[in-house]
This record gives C-alpha cells, sequence and structure tokens, in this order.
C-alpha cells in the first residue's frame, strides 16, 4: 500500500439547490454536494510540518517504537496519519493501514493484524523485481501460515463475515503432544518464532521497516482498542516495526481505567481510594511504556476557520453558488459553534452537511433561520437549546425582548439558566441570532433535528420537563392560594405522571444512577405536598422542588452529551 487514503468509492449528492436572497427563494439550479468525512489530502493548520518532522523519525530511528497521535473526536488525527504516510517514500519502507474498527467483532485482532500486513506484502511484491518479488512473497507466506495456526489455536470461534466458524482449540495441543523436545510446545512461542524468522527475511529483500498505521480505534468499545494495542506488544520485539496509533487519549485511559479496576476488585480490595490511585498510575504508565513518541493534536483555534474552510471546499470540491452561500451565510454561523475558542473539523462539517440537506429538502424555509435553530442545537453546552425544545412557542418573544436590553427575558422563560455565558449573549445579540425572533420556530426546529444526530429521547424528554415546569408555577399558585386537599391530590397524580412517563421516555435510567435518583426525590417531594399548606412551608417546598428539576435538566444534559459522544465516535 502506497498511499493510505481511506478507500471507498466516494458518494456525492446532487440535487437541485435553492438559495434565498433577501428572504426570497430562486429557482438557481446548481448541483449540491456533501462533505465527506475524510482526511483532508491537502492539510493546512501546520500538519504538513508535523508530518514531515515525525516521518523523519520514523525513518531514521531504529524501528522498534510506536507513535501516539492522540486528539478527541474530529480533531484530524487520520488527516495529520495520511499526510505522515504521503512523507515516508523510500523504497525500503512498506506501509500498512490497519482498521481497526473494521475488525472489532473479531476475538483475537492480533489475527487480522497479521493478515492486513500479510495481504499489504503481497502487494508490495508485485511489480519488484523477480528475485525481491519471490523473497517477499515467501515471507508472506509465513505470515499466512501463522495467521492460520493462531485462527486455529486461539479462538474457539471466530467471525467470518456475518457468519461463524468454530475451531478445535485442542488440534494445536494434538498435534505437537509427540513433538521432540527441541521443537517448540507452546503455540505463541513457535508463532512468534515464525515472525522472527519471517520479518528476518523481509530485511534481506529489502525493506528495513513496516509501519503500520493503527486508525478508527476511537470507533471501537474502549476494551477492544485497547485489545489491538495489546496485540501490538508482539511485535515489540521484533526490529523493523513502527506503529503510528491514532487515538483518543480518555478513550485509552477508560480502558485502562476499566480493566485495572476489574482486577482490583477481582482481589478483594474494594478501597475506592486504591481504585482511584491505582488507574491514575495505570493510566500515565501505560501510555509512557507503550507510546516511545506521544503527540497531541494541537486544537484548531477559531481564528483558523477560514483557512480550514478553505481546505475543506478544496477536498469537497464546492463549487459556485453552494461555495458562495458558505462563504457569505455559513460561515459568520460556524464561528459560534466554536467552544472556548476552539473548532472542531469533523463538526464543521456536519453543519454544513445539515444545513446542505435542509435546504435540498425544504427550499422553502429561510436559510437564516435554519442556521440559527441549527446553532442552537449544535450547541450542546448551552441551555438554549432545551429552552426552544421545551418553550418553543415562547422562545421568539423571550429573544426579541432579551435583544431589547431586557437582560431578565430568558431568566423569567427558564429560571435556572442563571447568568448567560459570554458567548451564549454574544450569539443571543448578534445579527445572526435576529431570524430567531420569528414566532413559527417549531417547523425550523423539526426540520434541523431531522438532519442532525440528536437521541430521539431528548425532544420527549424536554417537552415533559416543560410541563413540570409549568405544572410548578401553577402549584406554587395554587398553594399560595391555600387550595384543598382534594386539588392537592389531583395535583400530585398529575406531577407524579409527568415523572413517571420522564422516566420511561429516557433510555437507560434506573434509581441507582445521578438522573435516577433524582427523578425519585422529585417524586417524594410531590408526595410532601401535604405539608406545605402555609406560606412559609410552601416557600421552602418550592424551592427544594425547583432546585430538584433543576439538577434533573443537568442530568439529561449530560446524558445528552455523553449518547452524542458515544453514537458519534472519531
Amino acid at each position: 500500500m502506497n498511499h493510505l487514503r481511506r478507500s471507498g468509492t466516494k458518494f456525492w449528492l446532487l440535487w437541485f439547490w435553492s438559495f434565498g436572497r433577501c428572504g426570497a427563494y430562486g429557482v438557481a439550479v446548481e448541483k449540491a454536494r456533501i462533505l465527506l468525512d475524510s482526511p483532508a489530502q491537502a492539510p493546512v493548520l501546520g500538519f504538513d510540518q508535523t508530518a514531515i518532522a515525525l516521518a523523519t523519525l520514523i525513518e531514521q530511528s531504529e524501528p522498534r517504537f510506536a507513535v501516539g497521535i492522540f486528539g478527541g473526536w474530529g480533531s484530524g488525527k487520520t488527516t495529520l496519519m495520511d499526510a505522515i504516510g504521503r512523507e515516508l517514500n523510500r523504497e525500503d519502507t512498506l506501509k500498512v493501514a490497519f482498521n481497526a474498527w473494521r475488525y472489532e467483532r473479531e476475538h483475537h485482532l492480533i489475527v487480522p493484524l497479521l493478515d492486513t500486513i500479510r495481504g499489504e506484502l503481497v502487494e508490495y511484491a508485485a511489480g519488484r523485481p523477480a528475485d525481491t518479488r519471490e523473497k517477499v512473497v515467501a515471507v508472506a507466506s509465513k505470515v499466512g501460515r501463522v495467521v492460520r495456526a493462531l485462527s486455529m489455536g486461539m479462538s474457539a470461534e471466530v467471525s467470518v463475515g456475518v457468519a461463524k466458524v468454530v475451531f478445535d482449540a485442542a488440534k494445536f495441543a494434538e498435534a505437537v503432544k509427540d513433538a521432540p523436545p527441541t521443537e517448540p510446545q507452546s503455540l505463541y512461542y513457535a508463532c512468534f518464532e515464525q515472525l522472527k524468522e519471517a520479518f528476518q527475511e523481509l530485511r534481506c529483500a529489502g525493506v528495513e521497516r513496516v509501519v503500520v498505521f493503527v486508525d478508527d480505534l476511537d470507533r471501537c468499545l474502549p476494551g477492544n482498542a485497547l485489545a489491538v494495542i495489546e496485540s501490538m506488544k508482539l511485535f515489540f520485539d521484533l526490529i523493523g516495526f513502527v506503529f503510528v496509533v491514532g487515538i483518543d487519549r480518555v478513550v485509552l485511559e477508560q480502558a485502562v481505567r476499566e480493566r485495572v479496576s476489574g482486577q482490583i476488585r477481582g482481589s478483594g480490595e474494594p478501597l475506592p481510594a486504591m481504585v482511584n490511585r491505582r488507574t491514575r498510575l495505570a493510566e500515565r504508565e501505560y501510555i509512557k511504556k507503550i507510546f516511545q513518541v506521544p503527540y497531541e493534536v494541537p486544537p484548531m483555534a477559531a481564528e483558523q476557520l477560514d483557512e480550514l474552510l478553505e481546505s475543506i471546499s478544496r477536498t469537497g470540491q464546492l463549487e459556485g453558488e453552494q461555495l458562495d452561500d458558505l462563504r457569505s451565510r455559513v460561515r459568520p454561523y460556524l464561528s459560534h459553534i466554536a467552544v472556548e475558542g476552539q473548532v472542531n473539523p469533523r463538526e464543521v462539517k456536519r453543519f454544513i452537511n445539515a444545513y446542505t440537506l435542509q435546504m435540498l429538502v425544504r427550499p422553502h424555509l429561510q436559510a437564516a433561520t435554519v442556521l440559527a435553530v441549527q446553532t442552537l442545537v449544535f450547541r450542546d453546552d448551552w441551555t438554549l437549546y432545551e429552552i426552544l425544545r421545551a418553550e418553543t412557542d415562547a422562545v421568539a418573544e423571550a429573544i426579541r425582548r432579551y435583544r431589547d436590553a431586557d437582560s431578565s427575558a430568558l431568566l423569567d422563560l427558564w429560571p435556572e439558566i442563571g447568568t448567560l455565558p459570554a458567548d451564549m449573549a454574544r450569539f443571543l445579540r448578534s445579527p445572526e441570532a435576529r431570524p430567531l425572533q420569528q414566532p413559527n420556530l417549531r417547523s425550523y426546529l423539526t426540520s434541523v433535528e431531522a438532519t442532525v444526530q440528536k437521541e430521539r429521547w431528548a425532544a420527549e424528554a424536554y417537552g415533559l420537563v416543560a410541563q413540570l415546569r409549568r405544572g410548578m408555577r401553577e402549584l406554587v399558585s395554587s398553594l399560595q392560594q391555600g387550595v384543598g386537599a382534594n386539588n392537592l391530590d389531583e395535583i400530585s397524580r398529575d406531577l407524579a405522571t409527568l415523572v413517571a412517563a420522564l422516566r420511561a421516555s429516557v433510555p437507560k435510567v434506573d434509581d441507582g444512577d445521578r438522573l435516577g435518583e433524582r427523578l425519585t426525590a422529585f417524586t417524594d417531594q410531590i408526595r410532601r405536598l401535604h405539608g406545605a399548606m402555609n406560606a412559609d412551608a410552601t416557600g421552602s417546598w418550592a424551592t427544594q422542588a425547583e432546585s430538584t428539576l433543576s439538577d434533573i435538566q443537568l442530568e439529561l444534559r449530560l446524558l445528552r452529551s455523553s449518547s452524542f459522544s458515544m453514537t458519534d465516535p472519531g
């Protein structure tokens, strides 16, 4: 494999593109393209220089180490790894791309890893001089025999496509039972010796180093990601191998944490402090031991957004009115999805694609309003999406008042919002938020939610929270007016029904987690309504219940964010 580009046919979405100017939509016909989640072929943001530096280390150092490319979801790990691959141009270097996610169902990932190396050896041999070709093919054959031996001896069940093939793990033991003492008695030792011999022969064929690029580990479950890295250990005793691994440090640390915590629990040491201390130490030491050359992909600053847009526009072949619209209309909104001044390249592509699809499907919608609502949905750290989902009909007026310098407008609508974050306040007072003042935002919210990957339960949950909040306001008013016990019973039942519906709408909620605990606490507070029959008790009860409801909303927000990170790995 002489260049590292993700394989697969590029599917472009071609359709009629309607653009609006001054609020009126024309009938201009233009092809529209969706930006693919593929690495940039002409990387920007300093990746070229970084790639040259790391490629130099790989080519000039003894080939017996691992490079860790660390970065969060969508930070550009694959783009950087591909750039490194393009810089490795020596004839004595074999480049291997291993997609870990593709083989996640395999019980022992060392098998597909070795088989991928075997396949690249065969490809490398093609077109070489006859003498070299024969030597490399012979090495590939030896690696193939090791793969077959490991497949039969290591696992009782191996996935082959959608089928499962069952092997007799005792066959290898039977095969070596009568072997003389001078022959290998261990499957693992025998395979290692075969590999050692094979790769020594590979060097005789002119291949000095094999550089294995391991990507998409972030898409694997943490335990499986760790299994891939564990498989790499076999090669650390074989001269000639360099691994370049792209992974989110958080994913790797979580995998190590789960492994160490399980071992400690299994040993009968129940002390949480000991578990925390050991896991923190294990996380740091594991990464140091595996990756001799760690590199953290730096976050992209908001100031680099224009450079990124030009890069992805070239890669995605955007042109004509779509490109003009991106630069003039979409670009201002992209500044607002930068969290703490940092922009995620993959998130930028998702934002553009969601807008593109909406304008294709619903060309009658006002483009600026689509972008404004979409910004609220993308900013998970703001509470504006929750407010819009729960109080859709009232949000437009609250935002209008807020833009007219009424700083309490949103607080009156959603009391727990408190002090608005600076970037959220800046957006609401910016020209980009002006379209949110129109009354009919429900159709826009529905449109955005249809194109942006959001948890289906979130919309229902936030709607139920809004009903609970309105019920709370009515309840406090009723208590202050001295309602009777019968009315309190009816109000209690209504609120309890809403809480039960909220619990049922959220996936995987039980009494042992934080959200379950808070829902139970709120239910208990509803049962204590009868004790709040005077003004002082009413005020105290309402304050406690309001605080619990705010905690419920916070847990919903955290659950939505964590669910999103699991469904959109990088």
